[in-house]
């Protein structure tokens, strides 16, 4: 190498380093944290609120920071149809709605909420993850044109909160109930003898204290976070539907992740889902518990009438979507409380 060359790269190995003392070293920046808007509806003591924290934290800690997560508890919106336009638009990244609203666009999700569809919640948790249930929320995610990342369980329908005792489907004759204006549970409240009485979500406090309604679907728990216990103190635990929220994720926000991020978001999703669902019935049962140590009224009725009734409900709607009595047939068929081995039947 000659004298000349030699002397050119030390020069300029000299002045790169001095610039290195002088500005620092060049910073190698990590990619932005994805940020994720998870919305909902309701407030914060919500199971709502519980999945969107989980969420939060497992995606989180498993990315390292790469996702980020941020949690509104009905403060963007209390209006389910106004957030379903925000997750279409993209103002919104994640967000829950209940299946009543959505049959607004798929009425096939109505099926799920069939009164005394599942037994109880361990035919509920095995048919959840059936090939029924995958049909009817692949059907709605063509028709939203939204990514479902899963279904649980919402808190109506566990019992009927009442300002009156109801001890048995006599009780529920001409009482006047509040309930989502859906046309499958204004059937069966009305087969059940319930006076269905339309009211806003915003005005139900007050028309239970004034006795404009005297009584409303949610369970004791979601009646306690909404505070209408202060003025309702009858509770009849019926399990009469298992009503769902829907947990969707903006078109918009998924196509902008990798294959793997998807697969990761989608696991992280139904851990959370899991985590909520199995809260919800436990936070019910420990209501009910609080409630009775209380003095509040908890009475069990009879289910039977109630069931009879239902066959109404089953006629008219199985007649208008006749595969909802095949789907009926494959649920009832996955309760594992009356299944067993044909060998034990012997």
């Amino acid at each position: 190498m000659s004298m000349v060359k030699q002397f050119k790269q030390t020069a300029f190995f000299l002045t790169a380093l001095s610039m290195i003392m002088a500005f620092g070293a060049p910073v190698v920046r990590a990619a932005d944290p994805i940020q994720i808007k998870f919305s909902h509806q309701n407030n914060a003591y919500d199971a709502d609120q519980l999945l969107g924290e989980t969420f939060k934290k497992l995606i989180e800690e498993k990315t390292n920071g790469a996702f980020q997560v941020t949690v509104y508890p009905g403060t963007l919106t209390h209006s389910e149809s106004e957030a379903m336009e925000f997750i279409k638009s993209g103002t919104v990244d994640m967000d829950t709605n209940s299946a009543g609203h959505i049959a607004g666009y798929d009425e096939d999700i109505q099926f799920l909420q069939l009164p005394y569809l599942f037994k109880n919640h361990s035919h509920y948790n095995v048919a959840r993850q059936s090939d029924v249930i995958k049909k009817i929320l692949a059907d709605l995610e063509k028709k939203t044109g939204l990514i479902v990342l899963g279904i649980y369980s919402d808190c109506n329908g566990f019992a009927i909160a009442s300002t009156k005792p109801i001890n048995s489907i006599e009780d529920a004759k001409g009482t006047k109930l509040r309930c989502m204006q859906n046309p499958l549970f204004v059937d069966i409240y009305k087969d059940f003898g319930f006076a269905v009485t339309p009211t806003d979500w915003e005005e139900l406090y007050t028309s239970l204290q004034t006795g404009l309604v005297e009584a409303d679907d949610m369970g004791v728990y979601c009646n306690n976070i909404f505070k209408m216990s202060e003025v309702v103190k009858n509770y009849a635990i019926l399990q009469q539907m298992w009503t769902q929220k829907i947990l969707f994720i903006s078109p918009k926000t998924w196509n902008k992740l990798s294959d793997d991020q998807k697969a990761l978001v989608r696991s992280v999703a139904q851990e959370a889902i899991e985590l909520t669902d199995a809260w919800q019935y436990a936070r019910e049962e420990e209501a009910i518990n609080k409630a009775k140590a209380a003095g509040v009224t908890i009475t069990y009725p009879d289910t039977t009438p109630f069931k009879q009734a239902s066959e109404k409900v089953y006629e008219k709607w199985f007649a208008k979507y006749p595969q909802w009595k095949e789907w009926y047939a494959e649920l009832q068929y996955l309760d594992p409380e009356s299944r067993m081995p044909a060998a034990c039947k012997k």
